[in-house]
């Protein structure tokens, strides 16, 4: 009704155009005149608000316009919202289905929340919809919608539909009295078909001996024992297609059918109303005409309304008039007690894998994942950051500058790689058995899929160590095949500087020197055995608890670029991972106070800080701010704070960028940034420390904590350099001055090796 009524209201297609065949007149009287050939519109918005039809509230929206009474009343072509005549919509039915499917998968799963109050503005194109129509969801909490082991039905009436129909292939039967029941039917959508076979369940329960086909099976050989029930649709006033053969026969039978005992139910929809039941009608007439005896009189289901308790009120009625019919006991109009189709047996949640478990990570939901990176505009970045917004489940807490540690799952593409090395099919399983006295990592005696165990388990991309390279020696034949891989695991130096050249520098890994050389005939079994576990993979966190303790970020630089190997792309396997990752997915990981002692805010908050984090390197930085800025919107007075950031270009990478700004202008932090590559002079974090320098050595002087997150490799010698020289320049013995900054925990460090 509603779905109607929104229809009549606002109808998709607002506008029907029409062109005359010959000379007419229409309205009251032959009023106007329409020649041949003449097109005209018909306004379906303003004949569905016709006052005369449907009352005074026409401009009104209510749904008992079409109430099942009401809609019974209306005139002809009244309602017209996918058109008119044989070019009308024929998909209407399908719409209006999709339309309550997805009504009823959304309304099920989140809350509609109108968070702008929207005011419905028409816009008006080729079709007429809500212009700006915008609608929050939320989602709902999961509702419990497993049944308790030994439930039964409890509600009468769900017994009695039970009973007539839901016979489970496991029930025991009624004494087999051997009545033979044919069941046909004529189905294009599988309706009709699925009610047929509830039907001759049923029968098959009550201990008739039943066939089911359909009627195209049976045209011309309906037979004269037993009962005969036939279940069909209609469409647009035709056959079926699996009974169109059945219908001409039937329709140009002249012989007699004379001992055929037969009961029709006819499934229709009154949206058709010219055509609705015309199959099924028909057929049950001409049987008559032709001398077969009705059983049971003919069944209507209308698609619009309770089609399935249409059916079981016929199926109830069929049996009773069976028993009747064949003489049957009395009893065989009851099916026997019926056994559970299926028992169900509660097991534990699937292992994640191993990894999962032994680290005790919990599952976290993904609630946002932005882009951080400009991709488009004048100077597009050719990098990805990712933003990931993480829900924490209940007991889980974090500080400011603590890690993330994220149990990554493989590549879909590295993993179809291995199973094509491999020759599995996508679907394959195996069952790994270890020897006796061995550790094993992966899970033994247990049916697992080759794409989890692979996914889940294993790093794909460690590179090929020497020992490795031997094992695969050891499994090849060919010779060209050994001379190349004992070229790489000799002990002497050329070899091992090969081996660097060929294997080390480029990154090549197992799945790639097993590609590169197919000759190798290493078992499936002993790649496992090479493989070393899935590692998680730590991001330090960019949020702070006192922003929200149920909410983490992390600061993701996705890993992807063409492979050193020169076999298509490397992808780093947490970082797509985590790119890959959309809200409402999960995650698993457990959070990991930072291993740097003193990488924490100080307690005394007016404590000067000095910050070094370029690119990601930022991430414990923005988490620092979110603290500071919640400290000082209570009241707290903050110490001092420098943060020097660098990026390429400030049109391209230059993340939270909005954020650090709004900070600055409030006073949380003093903000100084470099650009590498923006044009002019390149400038580096160092560089700007360095400029800096007055204002630095007073916050040092002033007992300032130095934070450096981000490469260890360069980066951090660089700023520890440009401050020892600072030191020098201070009078100061810069090796001993920074070894006191280190020992006091004045110096820390959150960094990693550079790529």
């Amino acid at each position: 009704q509603i779905l109607k009524e929104a229809l009549r209201m606002y109808p998709t297609a607002p506008a029907i155009a029409k062109r005359a065949l010959a000379n007419t007149a229409i309205g009251e009287g032959g009023k106007y005149t329409i020649h041949k050939r003449n097109m005209i519109i018909l306004h379906a918005l303003a004949m569905h608000r016709d006052k005369s039809v449907w009352g005074e509230d026409a401009d009104e929206f209510n749904p008992e316009h079409f109430s099942r009474e009401a809609e019974r009343a209306l005139p002809p072509n009244a309602f017209k919202p996918f058109g008119t005549g044989q070019r009308a919509c024929i998909g209407r039915q399908f719409a209006l289905q999709e339309a309550m499917l997805t009504l009823a998968m959304v309304l099920q799963r989140f809350k509609l929340v109108d968070h702008a109050n929207y005011q419905l503005k028409v816009k008006e194109a080729l079709t007429i919809k809500p212009e700006g129509f915008r609608i929050k969801v939320v989602p709902r909490a999961p509702a419990a919608l497993r049944a308790r082991p030994g439930a039964t039905i409890a509600d009468p009436a769900a017994s009695q539909v039970a009973g007539a129909l839901a016979v489970p292939l496991a029930a025991s039967h009624a004494a087999r009295h051997g009545t033979s029941l044919l069941v046909l039917h004529g189905s294009n959508l599988g309706s009709a078909e699925d009610l047929a076979r509830q039907l001759a369940e049923a029968g098959e329960a009550r201990g008739f001996s039943t066939t089911l086909a359909s009627l195209d099976d049976y045209a011309e050989r309906l037979p004269a024992a037993g009962a005969v029930a036939i279940v069909s649709a209609s469409y647009n006033g035709t056959a079926p297609d699996n009974a169109v053969e059945f219908w001409r026969w039937l329709e140009s039978a002249d012989g007699s059918l004379n001992g055929v005992a037969y009961s029709v139910f006819g499934c229709g929809n009154t949206d058709w109303a010219s055509t609705y039941q015309a199959v099924p009608r028909r057929i049950d007439e001409r049987l008559v005409e032709l001398g077969a005896e009705r059983v049971h009189a003919r069944g209507e289901g209308d698609a619009r309304e309770d089609m399935d308790g249409a059916f079981q009120d016929w199926a109830d009625a069929l049996w009773p008039a069976l028993t009747r019919r064949f003489d049957l006991k009395a009893d065989a109009d009851a099916p026997a007690k019926a056994e559970p189709l299926y028992t169900l047996e509660e097991l534990p949640p699937p292992q994640t894998s191993g990894l999962v478990e032994s680290l005790g990570a919990v599952a976290m939901r993904v609630a946002a994942n932005d882009e951080l990176q400009t991709l488009d505009g004048e100077t597009p970045s050719d990098r990805s950051t990712r933003h990931v917004e993480l829900l924490l489940p209940e007991g889980v807490n974090y500080n400011a500058g603590d890690h993330l540690s994220v149990v990554p799952r493989n590549g879909a593409a590295q993993v179809e790689r291995a199973m094509k090395r491999f020759g599995f099919e996508r679907d394959a399983h195996v069952r790994l058995h270890a020897t006796a006295g061995r550790k094993a990592f992966l899970p033994v005696d247990e049916v697992i899929a080759v794409e989890r165990l692979l996914g889940d388990y294993v790093e794909l991309q460690d590179v090929a160590t020497r020992k490795q390279i031997a094992t695969m020696a050891a499994h090849t034949r060919c010779p060209v095949t050994q001379k190349a891989f004992g070229a790489l695991t000799g002990s002497d130096e050329a070899t091992a500087a090969h081996y660097k050249s060929q294997v080390l520098v480029p990154r090549k890994s197992v799945l790639d020197l097993l590609e590169e050389f197919p000759a190798c005939e290493l078992p499936f079994a002993s790649y496992l055995e090479m493989l070393s576990p899935l590692s998680p993979r730590y991001y330090s966190i960019s949020s702070s608890p006192k922003v929200d303790s149920g909410r983490c970020s992390v600061t993701v630089g996705v890993v992807r670029a063409p492979a050193r190997s020169g076999r298509g792309t490397f992808e780093g396997v947490c970082s797509n991972f985590l790119a890959r990752a959309e809200p409402g997915d999960t995650v698993h990981g457990f959070v990991r106070a930072t291993t740097a002692d003193g990488f924490g805010l100080p307690e005394d908050p007016q404590r000067p800080i000095i910050m070094v984090g370029p690119g990601t390197g930022l991430a414990p930085f923005r988490g620092f701010l979110q603290d500071r800025a919640a400290q000082k919107a209570k009241g707290a007075t903050l110490g001092s704070a420098m943060l020097f950031f660098g990026c390429r270009h400030p049109q391209q990478d230059f993340i939270y960028g909005e954020q650090l700004q709004g900070w600055a202008k409030e006073g949380i932090v003093e903000l100084h940034t470099a650009f590498s590559r923006a044009g002019g002079r390149k400038a580096y974090v160092q560089d700007l420390i360095r400029e800096q320098g007055a204002a630095v050595w007073k916050l040092l002087a002033a007992g300032a904590t130095v934070y450096v997150c981000g490469d260890g490799s360069r980066m951090e010698p660089d700023v520890r350099r440009t401050l020892s020289d600072m030191a020098r320049e201070h009078g100061e013995d810069s090796d001993a001055w920074m070894e006191k900054m280190i020992a006091s925990q004045r110096y820390v460090l959150d960094v990693w090796a550079g790529n």
